[in-house]
């Protein structure tokens, strides 16, 4: 009994979290020259202190990359490979997220998404990328 009121409420929280609508909006297409700095935002719909925010990028003919992610604190993480090459900042005032790549090579195209990070919301871990995608598809920009 007790095991199926733990999975009733955990049901209950992803059903509430899931029927949250959130808009995230990116810009379109930036071109960048070797050697230069690209900095773009994702503009969210909700107040950017209220979830932990991931960006993900994808190369051509490649998989999801998980890059790291900015927590609702302001905190950040990033997975080692683009620690130094990458920052994320924020914008509470406006609710924007901006995401930061110095020293730019052509290795580093690709898309490049904003995501909310649904699952550490529900279970306070953080989630697999494929978690992330598959529970929140709407809930990505890119």
């Amino acid at each position: 009994m007790r095991s199926f009121c733990i999975v009733l409420l955990v049901l209950i929280s992803v059903s509430y979290v899931l029927s949250q609508a959130v808009t995230l909006d990116q810009p379109g297409s930036t071109v960048v020259k070797p050697s230069q700095t690209l900095k773009f935002p994702c503009t969210v719909s909700v107040s950017v202190t209220i979830h932990r925010w991931v960006w993900i990028r994808q190369k051509a003919g490649s998989e999801l990359e998980y890059i790291g992610y900015i927590g609702s604190d302001g905190s950040t993480y990033y997975v080692p490979t683009f620690q130094g090459k990458v920052t994320f900042t924020r914008e509470t005032s406006k609710n924007e997220l901006y995401f930061e790549m110095s020293n730019m090579r052509n290795e580093d195209s690709g898309i490049y998404y904003c995501a909310r990070d649904v699952y550490t919301v529900i279970t306070g871990k953080q989630g697999s990328l494929e978690n992330l995608i598959i529970r929140q598809k709407t809930d990505m920009a890119r």
